[in-house]
């Protein structure tokens, strides 16, 4: 049992700490300059008091003539922050300090301070661009560097420059290691606070190869509770750090195996309810200690009262968008170095802390520096809508703290427009506005939109409703497991969280009706033809024992046992692609009725004829093929192939097999090495690049405008391939290379001695465009032709030096070597005495340096 004395002397110290934090020492600064300037960056590390203790400070700065809004990046932190601040006030929150996260609001008219999730930001500054009545907004926690912060913080930055240059911005970050805010805040005022923490004592124990890490994370936790030598930091309860709820869930199990009464087990996660997250956070009774199980939203901003152990898994789960498919993969990653260290310093808030990471010290040191920013890895189809109701065509017009990868971006756009909320300039269409306004995923919200439309037109009101169900499925956490079968889970929409989110939707929609009723009437063709309105590209096709094949040309896979793996047509609401799994796992669906093509959603369709080339019967053939996506309804065959078919088919074939079906000789390989030693050496020229990985990505650049009259392989393989390839070069380049990197080199004697280029090449027998530098120039020459040179010759205005192949009277090779005159004073003693008796008529001097080239015998030579 703990020492109740010690553990209430503890509890008594953080209360009295409360009041004194360290960024009290930098108020009078902060102050300072909000009056001189309108942006603001402070560094505040852990304990320092930036989000509790500044904002309460800046209610009573009567310069501050408008409401504060301040961001947290979680909801839980959100809730927490708002009622610490409002209990140092004696108030209750709602009247000076409010906050509001999606579907929970507690603010009044006399609000002055707002702490709100990131998104919320984005949402007031698209209704009211001026922020009307706002006069700081406080960007806390920004190093976490969320999706919505950066989409906030560059909005927030434009009007502040266009609209409300009396608006103040202030950034808050634990560590601005990594950031780039002083790229989009160019003139910000930087103030550096110290943070509050005692010294953190850190062991590390990896988990053993054979044991789950779960089962040795419990048994750490158990032995760290009770390990005598461990006294001093027992005094307060623990904090154990987990990727998921799944394994927040596990543990707690085998925690409570462990464990006798006396110890509370909290989980901590964004899902659950908020008296079970005040449990978590708040103190506990006394007498009693807890063990809170959290994912990283107690990583920052978030203080959990009494903590003085933190066990570390080393773990989080990384979404990362996959922009083949359409997906976000999830993956369990190891943190970076500046997670560990925020966890870790939330053992120290009170006391000496101890931290045990369950990883080694050796991979502590190759763990990445910090985490990736989510604009990197998530999917953006609802940012590009946000960029697109504020009027934007392009990421690149925000100022983005870190551009978004182009591809994410390009799919984002693209979905829109395929969902008709954008047109090709990326204007937002009278649908896009609509869907702009039901604040719910694009996909949604052309969902619920295109069943507005038909219980209007159609008068099906019933459908409308069945939508409002199928986004509040669609959308909801923490569904019970009922299989991946949609229909199972219509019934939750009668109670709870998704009841109150359908009921919200139908007055934003205006549409009236009983959602019991639209349960009891759902047919599967009503269920699939809405979510295909969402979902057009995860229309899904059986292929046997392989699962499906998504509309996007996506393979997914289904519990065998589940009611629809054995259907021909799903339409897929939600997958999850996960390492080391080929093929994504669907977990809501519904059967899908391919009669829908014929009517209601023939504009999917698309029907194209294929042209190819038969390998068995060896000729080109054609076939009109009915098509979803990448999916093919049916196949007609017989169809004489047109020119532009077979021309596809050629080049199709030499993407296929290579460029070794081409007439591929000895000179166009050495002029594809000739040119990359001239790009590697000479870039300043612009050479082409003549790689076989390029020459294949262009092929319908610069072999398919000359074989419009090639109707064979036979025939391909004839065409003048290096008289193409050449001609991508200029004349003038033409004239260059051969005069940087030649075919041959003119010798003493009148002979042009060829010049062969060799490069290192990979496995695939394809050379490596980045080993240009170990190339190799070969010259061949008799050694008689070369004598009177001093030094080897140099090519590309002597970066590179050649390497002579010297050769016997009969062409048989004698010596290679790149440095003639070493050869001369050396290995050409042994070279001569050998040869002298095996070629006497011709010429083998003592001094090859200073005597004449021949390319005859004795008898021939002049002289001699």
């Amino acid at each position: 049992m703990p020492n109740t004395a010690k553990s209430d002397s503890l509890r008594s110290t953080q209360q009295a700490g409360a009041a004194f934090l360290p960024i009290h020492d930098v108020l009078v600064d902060i102050r300072s300059a909000i009056n001189q300037q309108s942006q603001l960056i402070i560094e505040a590390p852990t304990g320092a008091g930036k989000s509790t203790a500044l904002p309460l400070a800046m209610l009573s700065w009567p310069e501050i003539n408008g409401k504060i809004l301040m961001l947290e990046p979680r909801r839980v932190a959100t809730r927490n922050v708002a009622q610490f601040i409002a209990k140092q006030l004696g108030q209750p929150v709602g009247q000076d300090v409010g906050y509001r996260v999606r579907g929970d609001t507690n603010i009044s008219q006399q609000t002055r301070l707002e702490i709100v999730t990131e998104g919320i930001l984005t949402r007031m500054i698209q209704h009211d661009p001026e922020l009307t009545g706002v006069a700081v907004i406080i960007f806390d926690e920004i190093h976490e560097r969320h999706l919505p912060t950066d989409l906030g913080l560059a909005l927030a930055l434009e009007v502040q420059q266009s609209l409300r240059d009396d608006l103040t911005i202030i950034a808050m970050s634990a560590t601005l290691s990594g950031l780039s805010l002083s790229n989009v805040m160019p003139d910000a005022r930087q103030i550096n606070s110290q943070g509050r923490s005692f010294e953190v004592q850190h062991q590390y124990l990896p988990c053993p190869s054979q044991q789950p890490w779960l089962v040795h994370m419990a048994r750490v936790i158990n032995d760290t509770v009770n390990d005598a030598s461990l006294a001093e930091y027992q005094l307060g309860s623990v904090l154990a750090f987990l990727p998921g709820k799944g394994e927040i869930n596990k543990l707690a199990r085998l925690l409570n195996e462990r464990l006798d009464s006396s110890w509370l087990i909290c989980p901590l996660y964004g899902d659950l309810p908020p008296a079970e997250q005040d449990r978590a956070i708040g103190l506990t009774e006394p007498g009693k200690r807890k063990i809170v199980l959290a994912t990283n939203v107690a990583e920052s901003s978030l203080t959990i009262e009494g903590i003085t152990i933190v066990i570390d898994s080393g773990y989080r789960r990384e979404a990362s968008f996959n922009p083949k498919t359409g997906v976000t993969r999830l993956g369990l990653k190891r943190i970076s170095q500046a997670s560990a260290v925020q966890r870790s310093g939330r053992a120290g808030r009170l006391a000496p802390g101890y931290c045990v990471r369950l990883w080694s010290q050796e991979e502590h040191g190759r763990l990445r520096k910090v985490d990736e920013p989510e604009i990197s890895l998530s999917e953006l189809t609802s940012m590009a809508l946000d960029c697109a109701n504020w009027g934007a065509k392009s990421f690149s017009e925000l100022s983005l703290l870190t551009p978004p990868p182009a591809i994410h971006e390009q799919v984002a756009w693209q979905l829109l427009q395929q969902l008709a909320l954008t047109d090709p300039q990326r204007k937002l269409t009278s649908l896009g506005h609509e869907a702009y306004a039901l604040g719910c995923h694009p996909r949604l919200a052309h969902m619920l939109l295109k069943a507005k439309h038909l219980a209007h037109a159609e008068s099906q009101p019933q459908l409308c409703v069945l939508a409002c169900v199928l986004a509040g499925i669609i959308e909801a956490r923490g569904l019970p497991k009922k299989g991946a079968d949609i229909h199972h889970y219509l019934g939750e929409a009668l109670h709870g969280q998704i009841k109150q989110q359908v009921r919200q939707w139908q007055q934003s929609l205006g549409v009236s009706g009983s959602v019991q009723n639209a349960i009891s009437q759902a047919s599967t063709r009503d269920v699939s033809y809405l979510l295909a309105l969402a979902y057009p590209d995860r229309i899904a096709k059986a292929r046997g024992q392989d699962g499906f094949l998504l509309s996007n040309g996506t393979g997914v896979v289904i519990a065998a046992d589940d009611s629809l793996a054995h259907e021909p047509w799903l339409v897929v609401a939600d997958f999850q692609e996960t390492q080391g799994r080929n093929a994504g796992q669907v977990y809501l669906a519904a059967r899908f009725d391919d009669r829908l093509f014929n009517d209601e959603l023939k504009a999917l369709v698309t029907q194209q004829v294929q042209g190819g080339w038969d390998e068995v019967k060896g000729r080109f053939f054609a076939e009109k093929q009915t098509k979803i996506g990448q999916i093919i309804i049916k196949t007609e065959t017989g169809i004489a192939p047109e020119r532009a078919q077979i021309t596809a088919a050629l080049l199709e074939q030499v993407r296929v097999k290579g460029l070794t079906i081409l007439n591929r000789d000895d000179a166009l390989i050495q002029l594809q090495y000739r040119v990359e030693l001239a790009r590697f050496y000479a870039p300043e020229h612009n050479w082409p690049c003549l790689t076989d990985a390029h020459l294949l990505a262009s092929l319908s650049d610069w072999l398919g405008p000359y074989i419009e009259q090639v109707n064979s392989l036979a025939a391909l393989a004839k065409v003048d391939t290096y008289g193409l390839v050449k001609n991508s070069l200029s004349w003038q380049q033409q004239t260059l290379l051969e005069q940087l990197v030649p075919t041959h080199w003119l010798m003493a004697t009148g002979t042009r001695a060829p010049i062969t280029y060799q490069m290192p090449l990979d496995e695939n027998g394809h050379f490596y465009h980045s080993d240009a530098e170990q190339g190799r120039a070969l010259l061949s020459v008799r050694l008689q032709e070369a004598l009177g040179m001093a030094q080897s010759p140099s090519i590309l205005q002597g970066k590179m030096i050649v390497t002579m192949a010297l050769l016997s009277p009969a062409q048989r090779p004698l010596a290679v070597t790149a440095d003639l005159a070493s050869f001369w004073q050396g290995p050409y003693v042994e070279v001569k005495k050998e040869m002298r008796g095996r070629y006497p008529r011709h010429l083998w001097p003592d001094d090859p340096v200073n005597t004449v080239a021949t390319k005859f015998t004795k008898k021939k030579t002049p002289g001699l």
